[in-house]
């Protein structure tokens, strides 16, 4: 029988844009391991990395991931 909620280790290794929203981002698009995320006037790209997400270009500072 297979269980209906996927283990812990699977759950990470989903992005989960509530970890931007928790820090300030207002996610725009998400598509895949990849994002856009604004910040008052920072703009932002991050990819979803080893269970957190990584700013990979744009302005502003990921603070707290």
């Amino acid at each position: 029988m297979q269980p209906s909620v996927p283990s812990p280790s699977a759950r990470d290794a989903e992005p989960n844009v509530e970890l931007l929203r928790r820090t300030g981002w207002s996610v725009g698009v998400s598509a895949g391991d990849y994002c856009v995320a604004w910040r008052g006037r920072d703009e932002a790209v991050f990819e979803w990395r080893s269970g957190g997400w990584h700013q990979i270009g744009g302005r502003g500072s990921p603070d707290g991931l």
